[in-house]
């Protein structure tokens, strides 16, 4: 699923409003009651994912208590996914979607959130939940259990509602004195600066005014790796990429465009390097070819399915 949210900052003294005013008309808003959440986040010793905006961890007292998320190119957007299992052992389909994160290197816990959620759910007539505002007074925790640092914040995450009434919400928690807050995820607060450092893969950045041959080189495989690595996950999760074309069709193209990158570039890289990794996306590319097709072929019996009426094909 896809979690839409806006975070706010807020001090000790501040007091929660008057909520009641941003549910639709015969709406009402829900107070649940307080819950305690204890959240232990995994990542690579040099905090692969949580530099590159993602995450992977247990948190007891959830359902399903082990969640990945996964950004997208909105800030406060990102991919949620959750699984059962044990604390100690993550999913191996949670730990496969962060793979192009970490790339093998050893996962292990690196931070502790303790949280005490208050929360209200901002319902419609009909009783369904269009989003959720909770009051979070967090603790971070060491191995041990001592504390080593505490705040506070507000999160409103929308549910079945729309953009406006996320906007709503964020007007009234602002008028009684929250400050609009960056959107830094609860773990990264709790591992510093660290955790705020460059992702290891850098993106591209542009060109500059007078580019040298190297920064061609440079810029044209940073744009295809990060095609590439953005879009691992969603065809694992089997989830479009958004633009009209399916994540495999853009991981696809990227593998497609940095072999030609390479084989374009050959007198300015490497032999040694460049021709295993062309092997390699060959591959790959051969790979997503043929998930490429069954979803052409899906997609054009479908079509010709809707076109006779006599032969309806359930989506």
């Amino acid at each position: 699923m896809v979690e839409e949210e806006q975070k706010h900052e807020v001090d000790d003294a501040y007091v929660l409003p008057d909520l009641s005013a941003t549910a639709p008309a015969g709406g009402r808003v829900r107070a649940l009651p307080p819950v305690t959440l204890v959240a232990r986040y995994l990542d690579t010793v040099d905090l692969r994912l949580a530099r590159a905006g993602a995450s992977l961890r247990h948190r007891r007292g959830d359902e399903l208590p082990w969640t990945v998320k996964l950004p997208t190119s909105t800030p406060g957007v990102r991919h949620e996914i959750s699984r059962p299992g044990p604390v100690g052992q993550p999913p191996p389909e949670l730990v496969e979607l962060v793979t192009v994160l970490h790339r093998g290197a050893p996962l292990a816990p690196v931070t502790v959130v303790r949280t005490v959620r208050h929360a209200h759910e901002v319902c419609d007539a009909a009783g369904a939940v269009l989003a959720e505002v909770v009051d979070d007074r967090v603790t971070v925790l060491d191995d041990s259990g001592a504390t080593t640092g505490a705040f506070r914040e507000l999160e409103v995450e929308l549910k079945a509602g729309d953009r406006p009434l996320l906007d709503r919400i964020g007007a009234v928690l602002r008028e009684a004195g929250a400050r609009d807050g960056s959107f830094t995820p609860k773990h990264v607060r709790a591992l510093g600066t660290a955790a705020r450092a460059e992702p290891e893969l850098v993106a591209p950045a542009g060109l500059p005014a007078d580019p040298s041959a190297g920064d061609v080189v440079t810029e044209a495989v940073r744009r295809e790796v990060r095609r590439l690595l953005a879009h691992d996950p969603l065809v694992r999760l089997r989830a479009p990429s958004g633009g009209g074309k399916s994540a495999v069709h853009q991981m696809r193209v990227a593998c497609r465009r940095l072999r030609s990158d390479l084989r374009t570039f050959a007198p300015l890289v490497r032999r040694t390097w460049s021709r295993p990794l062309r092997a390699e996306l060959r591959w790959l590319a051969g790979v997503l070819g043929a998930a490429r097709d069954a979803e052409v072929l899906r997609d054009r019996l479908r079509r010709t399915a809707a076109a006779d009426p006599l032969s309806p094909l359930d989506a």
